[in-house]
């Protein structure tokens, strides 16, 4: 089941629950097993659910781009702690890891 944050109140999809506040989505959410619902998003909504999140699933890429929005660095975040990191992986010349951060 997709459930979508938006603000548009004529946004609609198929087979999709629509909410247009945090509070409708954690309502929403409480009918879910938590180890069922992930956060896909813009830096937006990361930054609006990272505080009901227990787990974060991050791919470090080793490179550096020019942008005007970045997800929080939980390294530097006393909450979060890795508790794991994949090899490093190669996709053409990017090189990139696997992490996985959880609350303490």
């Amino acid at each position: 089941m997709n459930v979508v944050l938006t603000t548009d109140k004529n946004y609609k999809v198929k087979d999709t629950v629509i909410v247009h506040t945090i509070e409708e989505m954690v309502d929403e959410l409480k009918k879910y097993d938590s180890e069922d619902i992930f956060v896909i998003g813009g830096e937006s909504i990361y930054r609006q659910l990272l505080p009901y999140c227990t787990k974060a699933y991050i791919t470090k890429i080793d490179h550096a781009y020019d942008a005007d929005t970045y997800f929080p660095n939980l390294d530097e975040d006393p909450e979060w702690e890795m508790t794991k990191i994949s090899d490093e992986q190669t996709y053409f010349d990017l090189e990139y890891v696997f992490t996985i951060y959880e609350r303490r």
